[in-house]
């Protein structure tokens, strides 16, 4: 598995982004156009863009039981715009998780957060999310966590953080699902993905700025 994450926000504004929207399919090109926000639409063609260069460059990695996670510079994000010898057509789940059509061999995520765009390349079924520290209130807390799961933010030196980390193992088991995220069962993320044959893990990525942030892998 191959996992891509972008940081460079300030070089995809929206010039860039019209003249990556001008060189996709058809079908990408209207997934990011229909977008409102800026964020949104960067989110969606950054994330096609090392998509197509996961598979165009490093199918090999992105089909291997290794986890390799790379930082994705935005000289690759241009470089990506043209290296795709067919363009990529999407099917979606029931649930609007896009799966590839002609690579139906190859399974994929994306994420984002104010750190980063994250997307994982996989020859398995894969859910990724990645989260920054993050606030959160005691009415999250109560209805989203299990007792275990609040223990464990109460204990932390670092709360925020730690409610972060484990807020990404149930946002990466949901989108491993394709379900999105199911309130009645938000509490009991760790034991149903044991029941499902769902191994998450968990790693904190620091950036090259030296700022880092949660990612969790289902798969």
């Amino acid at each position: 598995m191959i996992i891509y994450y972008y940081d460079e926000f300030d070089s995809v504004d929206d010039a860039v982004i019209a003249s990556m929207v001008q060189r996709m399919p058809q079908q990408q090109a209207e997934l990011v156009t229909s977008r409102k926000m800026l964020s949104q639409k960067r989110k969606q063609a950054v994330s096609f863009d090392m998509l197509a260069y996961a598979l165009a460059n490093n199918k090999e990695e992105a089909t291997s039981r290794d986890l390799f996670i790379r930082h994705f510079p935005f000289a690759e994000l241009i470089a990506s715009l043209s290296v795709l010898d067919a363009p990529i057509h999407f099917r979606f789940g029931d649930k609007g998780k896009p799966y590839l059509v002609e690579n139906n061999d190859i399974w994929f995520n994306i994420s984002h957060c104010r750190e980063a765009i994250v997307t994982a390349v996989s020859n398995r079924e894969v859910g990724v999310d990645a989260e920054g520290r993050r606030r959160y209130s005691d009415h999250l807390l109560e209805r989203c966590y299990s007792e275990q799961e609040r223990q464990s933010v109460h204990d932390s030196a670092d709360s925020e953080n730690e409610f972060a980390r484990i807020w990404t193992r149930k946002e990466a088991f949901f989108k491993w699902t394709g379900t999105g995220i199911l309130t009645d069962h938000i509490k009991t993320v760790e034991e149903d993905a044991k029941r499902a044959g769902c191994a998450i893990e968990t790693l904190e990525v620091t950036k090259n700025d030296g700022n880092s942030f949660f990612l969790s892998i289902a798969e």
